[in-house]
């Protein structure tokens, strides 16, 4: 009896079952990757790139986090350098019309100062999504409270010294309204106790943009302004007392602090701008490394649909010839080799 290396026909079958499974097992995930346009269904296809993917997406995370307060901070302090810009303005405009008016008439100056510290307290108390700007820390907080307290405190000191007849008369004058503290101007009492506003932009910095309405800048605009507002040159056929050398002098302490208020309004404005101008540096930053981030995932974890479609189309191929010769085999029979 002889024998043969040949394979059985059944052992031939089940091979090439076990072929045609294989190819529909690769086309099933061709199609796979063409409609979610992702590599594999979960990490474990990714083998040991799977940590390498988790480290990347973490980085991503933390990085759109950064962005996140970045974008919001920038947001807040665009809107307060704008207002510390009017802030400002205010206080030069105010100088040129207590420089260019017949300070003989107080009346066009009261009513100017009074409106433009309206605005002042307008400005100061304004909110972002329910919190306020120049509150600091304590951000649910009205920082400007109390207008009324402010006038009646310059009222009844104005009207003091326009009948103290004592040689010192200005000077305690001054001396009294320099040291108004804030909440005689008018200002929140919780503002010395608010806290720092800060926004984390990376690892390892946090941006302080604090700018609060009890800044020195500010107290000496509002002392200015409501000084101005509430302030009268002497009458002696009313009762008053205080000279026109008296008037000229004070009116000169409120330009000088009005002046050096513009100044210290500028140098917030500044550094405002300064912080400003750092967190757009990291920003761009943040956005360079993320767009290498997502190549970096893209790369591992997403499919190209067009290759795939390619490999589809090759696979299709495969598997029309390999179902051919399956069934040519399978009506192969003695009975076609007999004479």
């Amino acid at each position: 009896m002889t024998s043969t290396n040949n394979i059985s026909f059944m052992a031939q079958s089940q091979l090439q079952s076990s072929r045609l499974n294989d190819l529909h097992n690769t086309m099933n995930d061709l199609q796979r990757q063409v409609t979610t346009l992702k590599k594999f269904d979960n990490f474990s296809g990714l083998g040991t790139d799977a940590v390498t993917l988790q480290h990347l997406r973490t980085a991503s995370t933390m990085t759109d986090a950064y962005l996140n307060n970045i974008s919001a901070s920038s947001s807040h302090m665009t809107l307060m350098n704008q207002i510390v810009t009017q802030l400002s303005s205010i206080g030069r405009q105010m100088l040129n019309s207590v420089n260019t008016s017949d300070t003989t008439n107080m009346q066009s100056l009261n009513t100017l100062a009074q409106q433009n510290l309206k605005f002042v307290e307008d400005l100061l108390n304004q909110q972002v999504d329910g919190k306020y700007l120049f509150a600091g820390s304590d951000s649910t907080s009205q920082p400007f409270i109390d207008n009324s307290t402010v006038n009646s405190n310059f009222a009844n000191q104005v009207n003091t010294w326009l009948v103290n007849a004592a040689p010192n008369a200005n000077t305690t004058l001054l001396n009294t309204t320099d040291g108004f503290t804030a909440p005689q101007l008018g200002l929140s009492s919780g503002l010395a106790a608010s806290g720092a506003v800060t926004a984390h932009i990376d690892q390892n910095t946090d941006i302080d943009y604090t700018v609060k309405a009890d800044a020195p800048g500010f107290q000496d605009l509002i002392r200015s302004l409501a000084f101005l507002a509430n302030f009268k040159a002497p009458n002696p056929a009313a009762g008053d007392v205080a000279t026109t050398a008296q008037f000229s002098a004070v009116l000169a302490h409120i330009t000088s602090t009005l002046s050096n208020s513009v100044t210290e309004i500028n140098d917030t404005d500044q550094q405002l701008t300064s912080k400003f101008n750092m967190i757009k540096s990291v920003q761009d930053n943040h956005n360079s490394d993320q767009a290498l981030l997502k190549s970096q995932i893209d790369s591992l974890e997403n499919a190209d649909p067009n290759s795939a479609i390619i490999l589809m189309q090759s696979l299709q191929t495969q598997m029309t010839a390999s179902y051919q010769v399956t069934k040519a085999v399978s009506q192969m029979s003695l009975v076609n080799f007999m004479p």
